[in-house]
This record gives C-alpha cells, structure tokens and sequence, in this order.
C-alpha cells in the first residue's frame, strides 16, 4: 500500500497498478475516511487496476468540493505519468461520495471534465443530500446524458438510507435525460456494499467479514472493474 498527498495535508491511498485502468473512489460523509474504501479497493486493484482511495471532508466549509476536485486533478496526473489518457479515469462514489460522483458526471461539461466512467454505489439524493461540488441537491431534471459516459448505479437491498427505491429514482431520473445507465442490486446494506460495517465505538466504517458484506464488496468491485476498463478499452 502506497499513500500519497494530492495536496499538502490530504492523503491518498493507492492500491494496485494502472495496468487496466485508474479508478478514483470517494468515501461518504464523514473527515478523511479514505480507509473505509480499502476493502473495495483492494478486490479492484487484484483485478489489474490502480485504485486510488482520497480523504475528503464533508465538513468543510466548501462541503469537500476543492478536496474532491482537487483529488480527481492528482488522480488524472497519474494517468498522464502512467501514459494514460486522462479522460479515461472512472469515478467510483460512495453514500454523499456517490451524490457528488453523480454531480461531476452531469456537471461535468460545465466545468470542463471529462470521465471514462461513474459508478454510484448507495448514492445519497433528495433536499437532504447536499452534493458538495454544486453545493446543491442533485438536479430534478438532469441535463442531458447524449455523449456522455454511462454512469452505472448500484444499491443494497437492506439499505435503509440509500434506499432501492431512492437509488432506482434517481436512475430512472438519469435515463429520462438520455443517459446511458445500468442498475445493479446487492443483497447487503449501506456498509457492506463496500465491504465494511459501522463501529458504534470509534464512529468508523471497518472491515467486515459478514458474508453479505463479502459477497456484496466483491459484486460491486466487479462493477467497478468493468465501468473502468470499458473506459479504457474504448
């Protein structure tokens, strides 16, 4: 395991080679929980690709919007040192992460980036789900998806924040707009969709080795792996 800074005092966590492909992924709400995606992160990286897990915080006074994008800036670098086109990097969000994955998507043109792939996993929506790079809820008509990369949107069939119907809205709401998308079910909860479980004791997201949260992790990071070798095929 390598970590990095992308910026003076933000960490990065990187696992695996950008032999396939780069992903960046972002934790949810919360400081700094880049670790709460290493169980994901580490099934995307034995699949040949570089994951790269960034702490942000949710709580800063932006939201985390200069953390997220500045993160995504570090991670296209490294696809430029690693003689990869930058445009090909795939977003990997989770819970907040994923509402503000969601936003770079389809804001994405108005601020001048482009991405090979999205992947929403449990992603927060509706007026209480601030994405912290508009600073606003996700959009009640999305802008149009023509030409752009096919966001793909996973929910757990527990979960009891990201709620399946939550998560089936707001693709229904992506597709309506032309967006290409695909929908995917995992029969674990919130926190085992990556892998971990939530430690009332310390407030952190760790490892889990329950058997939905293994098996789950392990469906989700299959979505990842094709979201972003689709990406850097194409």
């Amino acid at each position: 395991m390598a970590t990095q800074e992308y910026a003076p005092g933000r960490r990065a966590v990187l696992r695996g080679t950008p032999d396939r492909g780069i992903v960046l992924l972002w934790h949810g709400r919360g400081v700094d929980g880049a670790d709460w995606m290493l169980p994901l992160a580490d099934r995307v990286a034995a699949a040949g690709l570089l994951a790269v897990c960034a702490d942000w915080n949710s709580e800063a006074a932006d939201g985390g919007r200069s953390d997220l994008l500045t993160s995504l800036r570090f991670v296209r670098e490294l696809a430029h040192q690693h003689g990869r086109d930058p445009d090909t990097v795939a977003v990997a969000g989770w819970s907040l992460g994923g509402t503000a994955a969601a936003s770079l998507a389809v804001h994405g043109k108005r601020l001048g980036i482009a991405l090979g792939g999205v992947v929403l996993i449990a992603p927060g929506d509706g007026p209480r789900a601030i994405d912290a790079i508009s600073g606003s809820p996700l959009p009640a008509t999305m802008p149009p998806g023509d030409g752009r990369c096919r966001i793909d949107l996973v929910y757990g069939e527990d979960d009891t924040s990201a709620t399946p119907d939550l998560v089936s809205g707001l693709e229904l709401r992506l597709r309506a707009a032309s967006w290409r998308t695909s929908l995917h079910a995992v029969a674990t909860d919130h926190a085992g969709v990556v892998g971990t479980r939530f430690e009332e004791r310390t407030e952190q997201y760790v490892p889990s080795t329950a058997a939905h949260a293994v098996t789950g992790v392990a469906e989700v990071a299959s979505i990842v792996v094709d979201a972003a070798t689709t990406a850097s095929s194409s």
